[in-house]
């Protein structure tokens, strides 16, 4: 049986329960409900920027520092944070409690009805929607990568080979997994060669990254992703390079980040002649290097010695994580392509399609 067959995570017996429990609550005492969701708000800024000050805080929650001393007075009973002249740290206790309150946040915000509308209109086996946009929040940002390393991490089995792209959302995500329990022999991979970008960000180093906080190994390409049609063929029979292919093209789990087609073909360098054609053409989402238009169908591809779009329908998981709303429409796009099997976002992106599809 596939394991795209299988009972995914969130499906389990007792999530219903803990649905009707938000629906519930969000009747009955909305204002809880707001305050529950300030409280996680501040836990996530806290931690993505430890230590902060009560000023730095209150303004990139947007609230008052009155209002920020008030519910730090709260949190810091709970043992939840802790204040010294630095400013705010998490405690070990709020570290721990961070990730189901941020899925507790999410059934009680609603999140759920953008999760369902993205399943239903794309046909994915799983839609994960983060509280917030991280186009205007970077502690989204983190939320969307640990998510994203946590369906990962659900998904992985052991002896699979795990192939992922670059960029700056899977640089994050591999930051943020944690090493697989009882699993042995995982081997990453980059799904592609290198972009002309920071290291950091390139499709080897974070393959290199995940493997090492998975506990796995990994194999290396080495190569630029705009190696053009004739080099790649020529490098592709070098034994090194053939075997790494070979091992790319074994993958069971693919994870994937999404970016606008301006944006990744100025990433790849391509002349302004290139990308004048790319906007005729009507792309406006691009993966893997192939650039879809709205309707979900590739209008142009760079060469590359990785994944082809053909080979992904064999994948058993490929799972996709991007947000913001300024990436809505590219994340449309290469959803309605229908290779993904699960889909990581946050509530800036879902609004966005939710609005272009008309839902």
């Amino acid at each position: 049986m596939d394991r795209r067959d299988e009972k995914r995570p969130g499906t389990e017996q007792g999530v219903p329960q803990w649905a009707n429990m938000a629906a519930v609550q969000r009747r009955i005492a909305p204002e809880l409900t707001e305050r529950i969701v300030l409280r996680h708000n501040i836990l996530r800024h806290v931690s993505d920027s430890q230590p902060i000050g009560r000023r730095a805080l209150s303004q990139r929650i947007g609230q008052t520092e009155r209002a920020v001393r008030r519910e730090e007075g709260v949190l810091r009973e709970a043992g939840l944070i802790t204040v010294d002249p630095d400013g705010i740290r998490l405690a070990r206790d709020g570290e721990d409690i961070l990730w189901g309150l941020a899925e507790y946040v999410r059934l009680l915000i609603g999140t759920g009805e953008l999760e369902n509308l993205l399943e239903l209109e794309f046909g994915v086996d799983q839609a994960v929607v983060v509280a917030g946009d991280s186009d205007l929040d970077d502690a989204v940002k983190r939320e969307i990568a640990r998510s994203g390393a946590a369906q990962l991490r659900d998904v992985i089995s052991d002896g699979d080979v795990v192939a992922v792209t670059g960029g700056t959302t899977m640089a994050a995500l591999a930051a943020e997994a944690l090493p697989l329990r009882g699993t042995r022999d995982v081997v990453v991979v980059p799904a592609r060669g290198g972009l002309g970008e920071d290291v950091e960000k390139q499709a080897d180093t974070v393959a290199a990254s995940l493997a090492k906080r998975l506990g796995g190994s990994y194999r290396l390409l080495n190569l630029p992703d705009d190696l053009g049609r004739e080099s790649a063929a020529s490098v592709r029979e070098e034994p090194r390079i053939k075997q790494v292919i070979d091992t790319i093209r074994r993958a069971r789990v693919v994870v994937h980040g999404v970016g606008t087609a301006l944006e990744m073909a100025r990433r790849r360098n391509l002349s302004e002649s290139e990308i004048a054609h790319i906007q005729q053409l009507g792309a406006v989402g691009e993966s893997f290097g192939f650039y879809f238009n709205s309707a979900g169908e590739v209008v142009y591809t760079t060469s590359s010695l990785g994944l082809r779009l053909a080979e992904l329908s064999s994948v058993p998981t490929v799972i996709c994580v991007g947000g913001g709303s300024s990436k809505a429409r590219a994340l449309e796009a290469v959803l309605r392509n229908g290779f993904s099997h699960i889909v990581v976002t946050d509530e800036g992106a879902a609004h966005g399609i939710k609005h272009e599809s008309g839902r």
